[in-house]
């Protein structure tokens, strides 16, 4: 579990200058990696004294959405569809149709998409014409 956990977990939600909040890069990220953006949430349980051997920023952000972690609760991976919270782009960084980054991503980097790829954009965005 340790081994899954600290490969998928890579983002997380914070404050955006485009708007509203948006999803953030926890560390570096290489072009051509999957996010697992589009998953919805699974339940973890993780002993504490397992915490050590995860990667610091995500014990950090672990312990931070659940801090009843420290009790060897479980918690939630995601803990939120992080689709639904990435920001539009002109020349996005991420690729949402196929899950994976366009190109490298520099820790706390907001992660972007293009809205015009998703079928129907017109109706659902008409604010990008």
């Amino acid at each position: 579990m340790i081994d899954k956990l600290n490969s998928i977990i890579k983002i997380k939600i914070a404050p955006s200058k485009i708007h509203g909040v948006g999803v953030f890069a926890i560390m570096n990220i290489p072009k051509g990696t999957k996010l697992y953006a589009n998953v919805f949430p699974q339940s973890y349980k993780l002993p504490y004294d397992d915490f050590s051997k995860l990667l610091p920023e995500i014990k950090e952000l672990i312990i931070s959405r659940w801090p009843r972690v420290v009790n060897s609760e479980p918690f939630m991976w995601p803990d939120v569809y992080f689709q639904g919270y990435m920001n539009h782009y002109d020349i996005p960084n991420y690729d949402a149709v196929n899950d994976i980054t366009l190109r490298d991503i520099d820790n706390r980097e907001e992660i972007t998409e293009n809205y015009k790829e998703i079928t129907g954009w017109e109706k659902a965005f008409p604010w990008l014409e």
